[in-house]
C-alpha cells in the first residue's frame, strides 16, 4: 500500500519527532498502567477482608438485637435507641493516579460514638449489639468507599490499557514505516542525484 506523505526531510525531521514523543508517552503510560494495577489489586485485597469481617460482625449484631428485643421488648427497645442520632455522611474527593475518587465520610462519627447507653435501663446485649453496629456501619462505609474506587481503577485501566495498546500495535508502527519510507525515497533521490552527477562529468570530460 502506498503512503500518502511527502518524502522530504522535513517530514523526516516531523515524523521522527512525533515517534520519539509516541515512545515516551507509551512508556508513561505503561508506568501508569503498572501503578494502577497495583493500586488496583492491592484494594481488592483489602474489599475481600472487609467483606469476610463484615459477614462475621452482622450476624452476632443483629443476634444480639434480636435477644434484648425480646428481653426488654420491642417498644422499649425503641425508647432506649430513640435518642440516638442518624448517621451523616458527606463527600470529600481526592485523586489517585489521575483518577478523581469520591469518599463518603461519616460527618458525626464523634456524636454517635459520645451517645451513651444506659446499662441500668437496658440489657447487655443490647449495649454489645449496638457497638457492634456502629463498628458495622463504619465498615460498611469503608466497603461501599472501596467498592466505587476499585470499579474507577478498573474503568481507567481499561482506558489506559487501551491506549497503551494504541500507541504499541498501531501509531508507532505506523510511524515506523513512514520513517522508513521517507528515508528509502531520500536515499533513492539521492542516488539518483549522484548518478545523474556523474554522468554530467562524464559528459563534460568527452
Amino acid at each position: 500500500m502506498k503512503l500518502k506523505v511527502n518524502p522530504t526531510r522535513q517530514e523526516l525531521l516531523r515524523v521522527k519527532k512525533r515517534l520519539k514523543t509516541a515512545k515516551s508517552g507509551h512508556n508513561l503510560l505503561k508506568e501508569k498502567l503498572d501503578g494502577l494495577m497495583q493500586e488496583f489489586l492491592g484494594n481488592i485485597k483489602i474489599l475481600k477482608s472487609i467483606r469476610e469481617n463484615l459477614e462475621k460482625k452482622i450476624p452476632f449484631a443483629f443476634f444480639d438485637f434480636f435477644c434484648a428485643s425480646n428481653m426488654l421488648g420491642q417498644k422499649r427497645v425503641n425508647a432506649l435507641v430513640s435518642h440516638f442520632p442518624l448517621a451523616e455522611v458527606g463527600l470529600s474527593f481526592s485523586g489517585v493516579m489521575g483518577v478523581t475518587i469520591r469518599k463518603g465520610e461519616l460527618n458525626n462519627a464523634k456524636e454517635i460514638e459520645k451517645t451513651a447507653l444506659s446499662f441500668i435501663a437496658s440489657d447487655a446485649r443490647l449495649y454489645n449489639s449496638r457497638k457492634k453496629i456502629v463498628q458495622a456501619g463504619e465498615d460498611i462505609l469503608k466497603y461501599a468507599n472501596l467498592t466505587i474506587k476499585v470499579r474507577l481503577l478498573a474503568e481507567e485501566i481499561e482506558k489506559t490499557r487501551r491506549r497503551v495498546n494504541s500507541l504499541e500495535y498501531v501509531y508507532i508502527p505506523e510511524m515506523f514505516r513512514i520513517k522508513k519510507y521517507i528515508s528509502q525515497k531520500l536515499e533513492e533521490r539521492e542516488r539518483f542525484d549522484r548518478t545523474i552527477i556523474l554522468k554530467l562529468k562524464e559528459t563534460q570530460k568527452t
